[in-house]
């Protein structure tokens, strides 16, 4: 009885992290983790695992997101935008917060992924559908986490990679990690640049022909700054400051519509967070407060006719502040109780066309969410958010949840929750000029979710996998579009109502056997996304799928170790994805094909005492596929990439 018992806690141990099968962190993992189960039954969670967050040190958010999770990622490009997009939601239903302060833009709504590298975080994970209002509102689809965390036991730490590839590629990571019990001190800096001047198949011209893009180089410099101080056994503090520039060129259209012009565009951030954590036996507090400032400067001119089009220059300044309290009442109830206040200020002007606008937002949010556990296999929660903005109150955001073990003896569990969410228009849509609408509503969200998720072990193989399904429906969603006037701008309005549904399905497997190592693990997206109206009859859109949004997603990947090597094989698959309204297809009216697209990853690692040193090179696009992401906008074929990682480690 005693090694059933052992092997259960074990594998919900796995099933709760996503983590690692092994006799050294087992146990650790329970003790951890039995204190914030109650606060994620219900939710449905996505985590990155330790390989696939190894993998990816080198890469930006988008690619880590968009390879090892179902949530498809809309991306311009090497080193161009890219944004996420939740169970068939726009970029603007994600948020993305960095331990607790929102990096949404006030402005646009959206944050651009492709600038967030994944080497400036200790963790990621994402709340999917209403799972999000735990932490806040506005996530239609989803919502993205990303987190720093100190180490206590390491008294120095210095890691280091470098990486170098096709096009004129190269990166550099750093990071020195110094400190004891009391005291951590982290730094963290990185550099990523490239050519970008990758030949590929032009299919947007006549005659089709072999090209090579230009125009396309970018730059990208950043450092994390994080000091920690363990004030008691019970009381932590830290300040972080982060600070990031980016420097990109916008090629031109593969087709070539219109004149050669000249486009680039410029970003500024910067980020300083306070932190302070207090935890006891029965009351834990979190507070922070924070600064986000982003400068961003667009420039596009046609050189031919001596014209510039658009020479834009945006400021945003925001202010956030939250307070969470959470107290354990007995050993079947708790609460959260948790208050946000955030101001934000914009100012935008295009030089050119003279539009723009100089306003401020003050958003108050106050959550109360409380907690069941009536036994070991039962969990539960029921949450209210009430927020006010612009002088608009939406009185009650609410939420629910549920998470049971099936089966006493087998780790099987139901999970299920549903939801009320909000979505406020941006700035933009509300001020800018011309075009901006300050009649706008909220854009209004019902969803819910169940999910059946097991771990299992047989014989040797450990094997987790989860299975959702979905259903959402969005009201009041925001577009822009030709101005019903006539006149020359496009305009914000309400205009659609939106229904997603649904399928997620993930899994991992390992497997040890003699001296190999296999682990393997994938994940599958359907996502049907329609418009439930259409204003005119003229309009063919009613009951066909968004643009952009794929109905079909999926990747898979495979590795094998044995001794200190490593062969990886991803797998990572979009399907057709449809660029105008009326899904038509034909010359004229252009769809996006589907595609697969592989990498395949050797590694060696030297291990000598605290010393290892790491090498890996990679091949992408392995198979060489001619494919768009977005219409007229190329993609590379093969190119490869060879990185060297050190790390030194004094505990």
């Amino acid at each position: 009885m005693k090694t059933l018992l052992v092997l259960l806690l074990s594998v919900v141990c796995v099933f709760v992290n996503g983590q690692n099968f092994t006799d050294t962190v087992r146990i650790q993992e329970v003790k951890v983790l039995a204190k914030k189960r109650v606060e994620e039954a219900g939710l449905k969670i996505t985590r990155t695992d330790s390989l696939q967050r190894v993998s990816s040190l080198t890469t930006d958010l988008s690619e880590l997101i968009s390879d090892y999770s179902p949530v498809f990622v809309k991306s311009y490009g090497r080193g161009s935008a890219a944004t996420a997009s939740f169970r068939g939601t726009a970029a603007s239903h994600t948020q993305v917060l960095w331990n607790g302060m929102n990096l949404n833009s006030p402005m646009r709504g959206f944050a651009d992924l492709s600038l967030l590298p994944v080497f400036f975080t200790d963790e990621i994970y994402l709340l999917h559908g209403g799972s999000s209002l735990t932490k806040g509102s506005g996530a239609l689809g989803g919502s993205i986490h990303l987190g720093n965390n100190p180490d206590w036991r390491t008294r120095f730490h210095l890691e280091g990679m470098a990486e170098t590839g096709s096009f004129h590629s190269r990166k550099s990571f750093l990071k020195l990690g110094m400190g004891g019990k009391q005291f951590q001190s982290s730094t963290r800096i990185f550099y990523e640049g490239s050519e970008n001047d990758f030949p590929f198949y032009n299919s947007g011209v006549i005659p089709k022909r072999n090209d090579t893009l230009t125009n396309a180089d970018y730059r990208k410099a950043g450092i994390l700054q994080e000091f920690y101080l363990r004030h008691a056994e019970n009381k932590v503090s830290g300040v972080r400051l982060w600070y990031q520039e980016s420097n990109r060129n916008l090629p031109q259209l593969m087709s070539y519509q219109g004149s050669e012009r000249e486009e680039y565009q410029e970003d500024r951030q910067f980020r300083v967070q306070y932190d302070w954590k207090k935890y006891s036996e029965g009351l834990n507090y979190h507070f922070f407060s924070g600064l986000n400032t982003t400068r961003l400067d667009y420039y596009r001119a046609t050189p031919e006719f001596q014209f510039v089009n658009a020479d834009s220059k945006s400021s945003e300044t925001s202010f956030l502040n939250h307070l969470r309290i959470f107290r354990k009442f007995s050993d079947q109830y708790f609460a959260t109780v948790s208050v946000d206040v955030n101001y934000h200020e914009v100012e935008a002007k295009d030089n050119v066309s003279s539009g723009g606008y100089k306003e401020n937002r003050l958003e108050t949010s106050l959550l109360f969410n409380l907690h069941f556990k009536p036994s070991e296999r039962l969990a539960a929660f029921v949450l209210i958010r009430s927020e006010n903005y612009d002088k608009h109150v939406v009185p009650l955001i609410p939420a629910a949840g549920v998470e049971w073990q099936v089966f006493r003896e087998v780790p099987v569990i139901l999970r299920s929750n549903v939801a009320r969410n909000y979505h406020k228009p941006t700035l933009n849509d509300l001020y800018w000029l011309p075009g901006g609408n300050p009649d706008l509503l909220p854009e209004d969200g019902y969803t819910g979710d169940v999910s059946l998720a097991g771990d299992f072990r047989i014989g040797k193989v450990v094997f987790t996998n989860e299975l959702t399904g979905f259903l959402s429906k969005v009201e009041n969603w925001i577009i822009w579009r030709p101005a019903s006037n006539g006149a020359y701008y496009w305009e914000a309005n309400n205009v659609k109502d939106v229904l997603s549904k649904g399928i997620e399905y993930s899994f991992t497997a390992e497997l040890e056997w003699r001296k190999f190592r296999f682990r393997s693990g994938g994940n599958y997206a359907f996502t049907s996304t329609v418009n439930l109206n259409a204003e005119r009859s003229a309009d063919e859109s009613r009951g066909k799928q968004l643009i952009y949004i794929p109905k079909h997603k999926g990747g898979i990947y495979f590795s094998s170790t044995w001794k200190e090597f490593t062969l990886k094989y991803d797998l990572n698959g979009i399907g057709k994805r449809f660029t105008r309204s009326s899904n038509q297809e034909s010359d004229f009216e252009q769809v996006l094909n589907p595609y697969w697209l592989s990498r395949l990853s050797f590694g060696k690692q030297v291990l000598w005492k605290d010393f290892s040193l790491n090498l890996k090179c990679a091949v992408e696009n392995l198979f060489d596929l001619n494919y768009q992401s977005i219409l007229w906008r190329p993609m590379p074929g093969r190119f490869y990439t060879f990185s060297v990682a050190f790390k030194y480690r004094k505990e």
